[in-house]
């Protein structure tokens, strides 16, 4: 076995800088020493409705607030570097099917039970029976083939393939360690209080629907190599409130209700942004690009001359710098720019030329026009493409409207927008009854985003795609141990994607942001936590006594 990382967990934290990702203030935990005690109340969007084990939500979601309650093997920083957490060193043979990870001996759980190799055993061996969580094992843990005790604080995973992303999953909420002994209890599928992690805060109070409370576990002492400092986190407690819409999160913080909210509003910015009491910072999230996808199998838009068309037919720049403003940025490629798989080469290559478009759809035989100004073809069909979403954010709502507007008044296209329910939404989408899908695929290594979205059998195949080339692509770069040898499979799919097939018009970058109070200090791991996703984690953060 060759030694790819070996690192142990006492070495200082990583600060993750702020200034190279575009926050909008200055960091709070530079203005102080930290001090210990007090309550956070956090108001996020969405309630964890996958339930709160781990090992069962989505890869990103939600159920990310559970990070603060659980802890994994390693961490993943936001430039997708890897450090030590609960594994103090590991090893990847040369064939990239075995890891073998050093333990920390220091560590225990909620509930009193001891930390070590046969717990992490435990934990992967409910994962590969696969009646535990099915899903996570076709998916997450779609290679991994063992789990093995070398000795008390050594363990052996063993993969059937090499994996890419292996250690991304590690890092990932779903392979989080949870005591083997509440995971035999009546509580493991549904999760909640009781079911027992490493983390920095105990779940202690659920309220369906509404929130979460934790208290602070005060023996931790074993935090990832990213964090800020060691030892047990600042708080006492963290309040987790839920309040779906926008305007009332940011109400609530407004009247002093919370201390702080995540997933700020764009015309709520700047209610706290450079304002007297209160801050703003925000991130680019490690979800893909919010994106238009085009179906290649159904109606107008099996004719790539067509997607081309939609593809050029309106300025998608003006339309995100008009909605979204400062708070977003046109995006161009398959995966967020400050991945390092990201391909520069398209930024630009494409779209915003009406003349192109037109032209394209002269030859395409669109060549009529009706009364009410859309293209017909010979026969006097009206070109008609139907977008299908799930009722979205109002952000998104505007500018797919923005779109619809431009492509009828530049190119002569209805774009007929359906708005429905997840399941109606899913229903359409299995009966191909339609031509465009907007969406933002999300996943803990842009591999399994991609394969998600262009792989024959991906959850989210928008464009349905069934190319073996793009296939053996993805397989190329899912398999690949050589992080060159991924970019390169991965910029082959953004070309088909994007140039040579047009199966996507990428619309804007996500963020992560989070406004809060002057009082609050360090709330970078708001959103930027050991996986670089909007969760609350608030292990860092202190508040003004």
């Amino acid at each position: 076995m060759r030694r790819r990382t070996a690192v142990t967990a006492v070495l200082m934290p990583v600060l993750i800088g702020l200034a190279a990702c575009g926050s909008e203030s200055t960091s709070a935990g530079s203005r102080g020493e930290p001090q210990s005690g007090g309550t956070l109340t956090i108001a996020l969007p969405n309630y964890p409705e996958e339930g709160l084990n781990p090992h069962l939500g989505g890869a990103i979601g939600p159920t990310q607030v559970l990070r603060n309650s659980f802890d994994s093997l390693v961490a993943a920083d936001y430039d997708e570097s890897f450090h030590p957490w609960l594994a103090e060193s590991w090893t990847i043979s040369e064939d990239g099917l075995v890891y073998e990870f050093k333990l920390r001996n220091d560590v225990t759980f909620h509930d009193g039970e001891k930390f070590d190799a046969a717990a992490v055993k435990a934990n992967f061996d409910l994962v590969i029976d696969g009646q535990y969580a099915p899903a996570v094992k076709n998916s997450t843990f779609r290679t991994l083939k063992s789990a093995e005790v070398v000795d008390d604080y050594t363990v052996r995973l063993t993969q059937s393939e090499p994996a890419a992303d292996f250690l991304h999953t590690l890092s990932s909420l779903q392979g989080a360690i949870v005591s083997p002994k509440s995971l035999k209890s009546g509580i493991r599928d549904s999760g909640g209080v009781g079911l027992a992690g490493t983390g920095p805060f105990i779940l202690t109070r659920v309220v369906p629907g509404q929130e979460l409370d934790f208290e602070k576990y005060k023996d931790y002492k074993w935090p990832p190599g990213t964090a800020h400092h060691q030892g047990a986190a600042y708080l006492d407690k963290l309040v987790v409130k839920y309040a779906p819409e926008p305007s009332v999160r940011a109400g609530l913080l407004s009247s002093g209700e919370v201390d702080a909210i995540a997933a700020v509003a764009p015309n709520d910015v700047p209610l706290f942004k450079d304002a007297e009491g209160f801050q703003y910072e925000y991130k680019g999230s490690n979800v893909a690009p919010t994106s238009l996808y085009f179906n290649t199998t159904s109606g107008p838009t099996k004719d790539v001359r067509v997607r081309k068309a939609l593809q050029n037919g309106a300025d998608v720049d003006a339309l995100v710098k008009a909605v979204l403003k400062d708070n977003a940025e046109r995006a161009w490629g398959i995966v967020q720019p400050q991945s390092k798989f990201y391909d520069k080469k398209v930024e630009s290559a494409y779209g915003n030329d009406v003349d192109l478009a037109n032209k394209l759809l002269d030859e395409a035989g669109w060549t009529g026009k009706n009364g009410e100004g859309i293209r017909t073809s010979t026969a006097g069909e009206p070109l008609v493409v139907r977008l299908i979403a799930t009722e979205p954010v109002p952000t998104l709502k505007t500018i797919l409207e923005g779109y619809q507007a431009q492509l009828r008044q530049n190119i002569g296209v209805n774009v007929d927008l359906q708005f429905r329910d997840e399941g109606t939404v899913d229903k359409v989408r299995e009966t191909n009854a339609y031509e465009l899908f907007p969406r933002s695929v999300g996943g803990v290594y842009p591999g399994v985003v991609l394969d998600k979205v262009y792989s024959s059998t991906g959850a989210i195949n928008g464009p349905k795609l069934t190319d073996p080339q793009v296939d053996g692509w993805l397989d190329a770069a899912r398999y690949a141990t050589d992080e060159k040898v991924v970019k390169e499979n991965f910029d082959k799919v953004a070309q088909y994607a994007l140039i040579d097939q047009v199966t996507t018009l990428p619309l804007y970058t996500d963020r992560s942001s989070v406004a809060a109070k002057s009082t609050v200090h360090d709330i970078t791991y708001f959103i930027d936590p050991p996986r670089g996703l909007l969760n609350g984690w608030a292990y860092n953060t202190w508040i003004e006594q």
